[in-house]
């Protein structure tokens, strides 16, 4: 039985053999015997049958001896024997992880002469500079064994009852990169306040030790996450991802000609998967970055930035006041006075950015309690995103430009070359253990440089004459006409948002960081309507000037290339939720974060309808009529949480938000019907709904074997069911050839 071959069977030995072994061990154990193998790499076996009798190895939890010799120790007891092996129960083994009092603290200099004076079974041995007592107060206690909930290799969840101040022993190997977190629960094990990070100290020479302060029931989860395996695998992603985006941007400059005319097909295609492409890269260097920053924040941390996020998103939503939407729209139909509007808008955003920031600055004061908004972090967090906004808001402005000049590419290069460099300063921050209060200090320098490259690119490619003065009838008249983007795109983003506050002050910050989890996948799938009906706008706000017979077929073909893309997504999602979170945040994010993600997703067909048909309402102007289809889904929202968040938690956020996108999508559509009649809803979607239906029903099928089985199933069951139904009409198969490649077309029956 040589060592580690107990690996093979998963049984732990205190022998081992390794190449590198912790100087922390072999001192351990060169205090129960001298370690004569260590020249060979090796821990040895108990050479001499009275280092038994050492009370440290009853804490490393040797409960069975092997050996060949006859054994009569009082603590010792014959389990087995036979063909010349004996194996010997020790009675006196310590349980894995026991509680014992503070007051059993003894600071020690030099551990191995301080056993010989205190048994570490009763006493709790520190390092002089980590104790709290003194060695008069020292006074020996009486371990309770402690219930190891679940054991992983690099997680184990412990459930302790203390009636005074005490330690919680791990008798694990201690080691840079362990975590601990612990919450109180009830006598059913259900938590009764958010989990807190603890300090994990060495103790008893080699062992993990937490310290818990107030009488109660206690789970403690010890994590191993080391910071160094994560900096290394970002970064080396990092330089991946580098790599690869400086061969898409040669590519892109290789083989596509930015003066070519295109068709307005071709021009939405462009103007919306070249974005669309690169903001989902993006999403991949975010998702990267989540997988690093949730680990280091945990489940609450990341909740409090969340609800950050959140609230200063409000404030850069009020401070925009709808400006991008109607620079984008005004200058599309005549960029003659593009510089013009440039500086106007830019003027009135910083006029609506202070206007912005009252509600923000007195919510923040009502929540707090305090005018010292710096105490709190989520209220520190929320002022250095604000301030970040602002750059970012000017930004927003010459972005547009370059859409209503539809060249949508060249700012979504730039957004990814800076999230690059968010995701570099972010790890230094989490590094100097600033936590999420230095990741919106980092979006300032972001947004800054986001804003500097801006103006570089606007300035060599376009030509800004001006005039450059202040146009008072134009700000007058876009303070009236915005207004209405600025409350809808307000309203918009609270009736799916605002759970994540509520929620915050309801169910605390570690629920809102599960439900925030699922939240991520969904606005990284979001990317998709966003940046599709932004590069559909412009065009379809020039349709409707000149037929609204063909705006009507734009729009019904968009409306169903997003529920094909849709459907499927979000029955695949469902399925791979688990994994999907499991990735992104780590087990401490689960099964809530899953669960909420299995919900929640089925909003995205409705949104991306939504989506569409929203900009469609504006191209129509009808923003107006439009805000009280946005005030009716945040107060169906608000109502619904208000409601159900206390009792269902972030179940009741997820299945309110999947109804208040069905409340809108009614609403909208009764208001589009006054001047885009026949839109013909049912026809439109019939197909798609049924062959998801049925590719569903396929996936869930093949899901009781592998997720993964069900989705490789339900997919080819999607595509064969919309080729049999028939999905696409004439019309819009001549404008999907004027899109797709022409041998792929023709492939599939669109061109001749």
């Amino acid at each position: 039985f040589n060592a580690n071959a107990g690996w093979l069977y998963g049984l732990e030995d205190i022998r081992g053999y390794d190449s590198v072994i912790l100087r922390q061990y072999t001192d351990y154990m060169g205090a129960i015997e001298p370690q004569n193998e260590l020249l060979f790499n090796r821990i040895q076996g108990l050479a001499d049958w009275n280092a038994i009798n050492s009370p440290l190895v009853d804490l490393l939890g040797v409960k069975y001896i092997i050996t060949q010799e006859t054994l009569d120790l009082p603590k010792l007891a014959l389990a087995w024997e036979g063909e010349g092996v004996r194996i010997y129960e020790n009675l006196a083994v310590m349980p894995r992880a026991y509680t014992i009092a503070r007051t059993a603290t003894a600071p020690v200099a030099d551990f191995q002469e301080a056993v010989a004076q205190y048994d570490p079974r009763q006493y709790v041995l520190v390092e002089a500079t980590a104790g709290t007592a003194t060695a008069t107060d020292v006074q020996s206690g009486q371990p309770q064994p402690a219930e190891v909930l679940a054991r992983g290799n690099i997680e184990l969840i412990a459930l302790a009852e203390i009636v005074e101040p005490s330690w919680l022993i791990l008798n694990d190997t201690y080691a840079p990169g362990w975590r601990a977190f612990v919450r109180p629960v009830d006598t059913a094990g259900e938590p009764l306040a958010d989990e807190q990070e603890l300090p994990i100290t060495l103790v008893n020479g080699n062992f993990r030790g937490v310290q818990l302060n107030d009488s109660g029931r206690y789970e403690v989860r010890f994590r191993y996450s080391p910071t160094s395996f994560l900096v290394g695998g970002l970064t080396s992603l990092m330089g991946a991802v580098i790599l690869l985006l400086g061969m898409i941007v040669w590519l892109w400059r290789r083989f596509f000609d930015p003066n070519a005319q295109l068709s307005g097909a071709r021009s939405v295609a462009k103007n919306s998967l070249a974005p669309m492409m690169l903001n989902l890269f993006n999403r991949g260097i975010d998702f990267a970055f989540a997988l690093f920053y949730l680990r280091v924040l945990g489940p609450a941390e990341a909740g409090g930035y969340a609800t950050a996020i959140v609230i200063a998103g409000i404030y850069d939503i009020i401070a925009n006041f709808g400006l991008n939407t109607y620079l984008i729209r005004e200058v599309s139909r005549d960029k003659s006075r593009a510089g013009h509007f440039l500086l106007n808008t830019n003027l009135l955003r910083i006029g609506t950015g202070l206007l912005a920031a009252a509600p923000v600055l007195l919510y923040l004061w009502v929540r707090d309690g305090s005018l010292n908004l710096l105490a709190d972090d989520i209220s520190l967090a929320v002022l250095l995103l604000m301030v970040g906004m602002i750059f970012s808001g000017m930004g927003q402005l010459l972005a547009g430009l370059f859409y209503a000049y539809e060249q949508a590419e060249r700012p979504a290069v730039v957004t990814t070359i800076t999230t690059i460099m968010k995701v570099g300063l972010g790890v230094v921050a989490l590094l100097l253990g600033q936590g999420f209060v230095g990741l919106a200090t980092v979006s300032i320098l972001v947004n800054l440089v986001t804003l500097l490259i801006l103006i570089l690119l606007a300035w060599r490619h376009f030509a800004l004459k001006g005039p450059w003065r202040i146009d008072w009838p134009l700000q007058r008249r876009m303070l009236r006409d915005s207004y209405p983007l600025m409350i809808n795109h307000l309203l918009a983003t609270a009736f799916f948002q605002i759970d994540i506050v509520m929620m915050e002050q309801i169910n605390g910050e570690t629920i809102t960081g599960w439900y925030s989890s699922a939240y991520k996948w969904v606005n990284a799938f979001n990317v998709i309507p966003s940046f599709f009906t932004f590069a559909l706008f412009p065009i379809i706000s020039r349709q409707v000037q000149e037929s609204v017979a063909e705006a009507r077929q734009t729009f019904q073909l968009s409306l169903k290339l997003m529920i094909l893309i849709s459907l499927p997504l979000a029955a695949a999602t469902m399925l791979a939720a688990p994994f999907l979170i499991g990735v992104l945040g780590g087990p401490e994010f689960l099964p809530a974060g899953a669960i909420s993600l299995q919900i929640v997703i089925w909003s995205i067909p409705f949104g991306w309808l939504n989506s569409v048909t929203n900009y469609v309402l504006i191209a129509l102007g009808l923003e107006r009529i439009e805000t009280r289809a946005f005030i009716a889904g945040v107060l169906f929202n608000i109502i619904g949480n208000a409601i159900f968040l206390a009792r269902y938690s972030y179940v009741a956020a997820a299945v309110t938000t999947i109804l208040s996108e069905i409340v809108l999508l009614a609403i909208f559509n009764y208001y589009l019907r006054r001047k885009m009649p026949a839109v013909g809803w049912v026809r439109l979607l019939y197909r798609p709904v049924l062959a998801a239906s049925s590719a569903t029903a396929v996936m869930l099928l093949g899901a009781q074997l592998h997720w993964l089985l069900g989705i490789a199933l339900g997919l080819p069951i999607y595509a064969a069911g919309l080729w049999l139904l028939g999905v696409f009409n004439a019309t819009e198969q001549s404008i999907l050839a004027q899109v797709l490649p022409h041998r792929l077309a023709v492939r599939l029956g669109m061109s001749g």
